[in-house]
């Protein structure tokens, strides 16, 4: 698993970029659109607060490059809303973004196809790396950096 400043320089990208994010707390789209922004500047960060709502928007984002996924959203358990996504919109890449960063959870996300796992108790720099990994096409661990 890529990580740190594995792949292509941001400079390489020219084009926009779709991210949605899918989280119920209003601080941590403030957050991540801030750390997406300085990873890709032409990023465009779409937010949604609950699972219908995020897939909703995902079906109405005609190129969406990475869905940013809290799995502990309201009337979710354990990897619902990820498989909901995967099933979905199997072509998009979803990393989990999550207040837990339990071994035995992240290795399941990962093994179920996660692009990364992005623990909230990350510093903010970090996090901008794990999510330039991501976007660069690599996968993110939290597991490789421990």
């Amino acid at each position: 698993m890529r990580q740190g400043g594995a792949g292509p320089p941001a400079e390489k990208y020219d084009f926009a970029m779709n991210v949605l994010l899918v989280d119920d707390h209003p601080i941590i789209h403030e957050t991540m659109r801030a750390i997406v922004r300085s990873v890709r500047s032409e990023a465009t960060f779409h937010g949604q607060f609950d699972l219908a709502a995020g897939l909703s928007q995902a079906s109405r984002l005609e190129d969406l490059d990475l869905v940013l996924l809290d799995l502990a959203l309201p009337g979710c358990s354990g990897m619902e809303a990820f498989f909901r996504f995967r099933t979905e919109h199997p072509e998009t890449r979803v990393a989990v973004i999550s207040a837990t960063d339990d071994s035995d959870k992240v290795r399941a996300a990962l093994q179920a196809g996660a692009a990364g796992y992005l623990p909230k108790t990350l510093l903010p720099k970090a996090m901008a790396d794990a999510i330039r990994v991501i976007l660069d096409g690599g996968v993110y661990s939290p597991l490789d950096s421990a």
